[in-house]
């Protein structure tokens, strides 16, 4: 029983919050739907860059706001988790991540042309940017983000054993049961040794 008995209480016709920490994937997701706000926006704009480069008059207007608004379609579908923003969102991270690397290369051959230090900086920020996005595409390829994503309950059809749970390798993201208490600290996953 409650020591408060407001916390048990809900306004008529409204329905209980959930408890915080009830779903696990949602802090990853709120994280994730920023980024792919932000590289949406990278991206349109790197988009932009190209298509006025390429064309002039209202066909860049068109095309751009038609980029714009798909980029703003597929941020708020993803947001609120719908089945058909999944992977355009993958796609824009995916996308920002070569704008960044393309941006840190060309930042590195200004560097060795003979520009300036202060290019390190931009070779470092370009290259951590790109990381952090595609480490965040690669969520996307986990069994267990897309059943939180989709929510679809937490990974069923397992028949594990007392003492195992699921883990996921942090490499190549496979799924495996482990006994966490038989677990050395140079262990490794047989697939990961393959991947790398």
């Amino acid at each position: 029983m409650a020591t408060n008995r407001a916390d048990e209480m809900v306004l008529a016709g409204s329905a209980p919050a959930p408890a915080p920490g009830s779903d696990p994937v949602a802090h990853v997701h709120r994280g994730t739907s920023f980024i792919v706000l932000v590289d949406g926006a990278i991206v349109v704009f790197s988009a932009y860059l190209l298509i006025s480069s390429l064309f002039s008059g209202p066909v860049v207007d068109v095309l751009s706001g038609g980029l714009m608004l798909a980029g703003l379609l597929i941020y708020a579908g993803y947001r609120n988790r719908k089945p058909w923003a999944y992977w355009p969102g993958v796609a824009i991270l995916l996308l920002a991540c070569l704008v960044f690397i393309a941006n840190a290369l060309y930042s590195l051959v200004i560097l060795l042309a003979g520009g300036y230090v202060s290019n390190l900086l931009f070779i470092a920020l370009f290259a951590w940017a790109a990381l952090g996005s595609g480490r965040r595409a690669l969520f996307h390829w986990h069994p267990a983000y897309r059943a939180g994503y989709l929510r679809q309950g937490p990974l069923t059809g397992f028949d594990l054993e007392d003492g195992e749970m699921l883990a996921a390798c942090p490499s190549c993201l496979a799924v495996l049961a482990i006994r966490p208490t038989m677990l050395e600290t140079p262990t490794a996953v047989p697939t990961a040794a393959v991947l790398w």
